[in-house]
């Protein structure tokens, strides 16, 4: 295995610290409050018209929202965390903790929330967790390796996280998550901080489009190219193959120029030679959801008329009817992540949506899934022991602008599910991610 220079390393363990401080500090003194929409919540409708009321509820709906949503992240990343074996890595999601737990505390203040035993420890948890965080960043920024008792005390804490991110979910998706008055003369100011009471007495006992697979947004900051432009009308021609009652509607450059067209139950997008970017269908279903097997198949089908090259790998959840599934190119036995192919397959087996910006972007013929020295044995060293692996594949990931060759192992400890991957040239974690479930099915973060 290639070792890495330990003074390079331990300036960028250092630097990772150093970031979370900063974002602490800019945090406070601005005050800033993640508004972000969590895809999980569906907003409780407001009966009175009161357009102050209604406002009003709308802000600490959204305060709430993004309470869960960073209690969400602090969850991923303390259960990563603790079974992570890379310094650097466990440093960048340390900061991750520490930001997250910031926001979560300024957007619990935003809330007209009344005094309570369980807010008050749900408060101290979260400070505590940041303090913690902030504790281990030092340690890891002077050489120190995480110790077995700082492992347990982090499970300890992911624990609490994971309780506590159950319960703002099911809150904040209920109508008893509304705040101000719902037109029917029902205050409903503090509620939260009494349901706290709902979770259970030992909950803060603890030592000192689609929802993705791995890799799905790996694309986010790169530009459809527009090499080789054709007409929307010759455009069109190609999207009658697949949509034969497709219309040109508009041209629009959101990350590249996409032209748009409308169908009888949808809307198809294609970049500017014509190729299917994404699909949506707007008809609704009802009915049972196919078996797994059956939506992977109509998913690849789907993609290979699209002339995308891809196969089933992830199938994320199944909710109103409609099984996700992710597609990407497989060679020689190695799921190539950048060629990802998002599908959305209703109960009658048809697609029902469709993302391929991400192989628009990266496809190529000639990947070079090429692996390292490293065996998948001494790879699997490089878990922490408490792991179990379930399963062990192939894989070529993105990493920080770089091509990676890497073991991809699937993992559990305890209830946890865990996806490991190992560089097959480092032997070095390459990247970690934890399977959130949440009520509408899993996520992996």
């Amino acid at each position: 295995m290639i070792g890495q220079n330990k003074t390079v390393k331990t300036f960028w363990i250092i630097f990772f610290g150093v970031v979370a401080l900063a974002a602490i500090a800019v945090a406070a003194a601005l005050g800033i409050t993640l508004s972000q929409k969590n895809a999980n919540m569906r907003l409780s409708q407001i009966t009175d018209e009161n357009v102050y009321k209604i406002a009003q509820e709308n802000n600490y709906k959204r305060a709430l929202y993004a309470a869960c949503d960073s209690m969400k992240n602090i969850d991923a990343d303390l259960g990563k965390i603790a079974v992570s074996q890379d310094s650097a890595h466990q440093t960048k999601m340390l900061t991750q903790v520490v930001i997250h737990a910031n926001a979560v505390n300024q957007n619990l203040s935003d809330l007209p929330l009344a005094d309570s035993d369980n807010l008050a420890a749900c408060q101290r948890f979260v400070n505590q967790t940041q303090d913690y965080a902030t504790y281990l960043i030092g340690n890891l920024g002077s050489g120190k390796q995480l110790s077995a008792k700082e492992r347990a005390a982090l499970r300890g804490l992911d624990d609490v996280a994971t309780r506590l991110y159950d319960f703002l979910q099911e809150y904040s998706q209920s109508d008893s998550g509304m705040f101000v008055t719902n037109g029917n003369g029902a205050g409903n100011v503090g509620a939260l901080s009494d349901g706290l009471g709902e979770v259970d007495d030992n909950a803060f006992t603890y030592e000192k489009l689609i929802y993705d697979g791995p890799f799905s947004e790996s694309v986010n900051r790169k530009t459809l190219g527009c090499e080789g432009k054709i007409s929307h009308s010759a455009a069109e021609n190609k999207v009658k193959e697949f949509f034969a009652e497709a219309r040109f509607a508009d041209e629009i450059n959101n990350e590249g120029l996409l032209y748009v067209f409308d169908t009888d139950n949808g809307r198809v997008l294609t970049d500017c030679r014509g190729n299917v970017v994404q699909y949506e269908c707007y008809r609704e279903f009802e009915g049972e959801s196919v078996k797994c097997d059956e939506c992977i198949a109509a998913a690849e089908n789907f993609c290979q008329k699209l002339g995308y090259d891809v196969k089933g790998v992830w199938v994320s959840k199944t909710q109103d009817f409609v099984t996700y599934v992710n597609c990407a190119t497989v060679k020689d036995g190695v799921v190539v992540y950048p060629d990802l192919v998002k599908v959305a397959v209703n109960g009658n087996g048809e697609v029902v949506g469709l993302e391929a910006k991400a192989y628009l972007l990266n496809h190529r013929d000639d990947w070079d899934v090429s692996f390292g020295e490293v065996t998948q044995q001494e790879a699997q060293k490089a878990l922490e022991g408490g792991l179990r692996v379930t399963n062990t594949a192939k894989a070529l990931i993105e990493k920080e602008g770089k091509y990676l060759a890497c073991y991809e192992f699937e993992a559990q400890m305890g209830d946890r599910q865990y996806y490991v991957y190992v560089d097959s040239r480092t032997g070095k974690e390459a990247d970690i991610f934890k399977v959130i479930q949440n009520t509408e099915g899993y996520t992996v973060m």
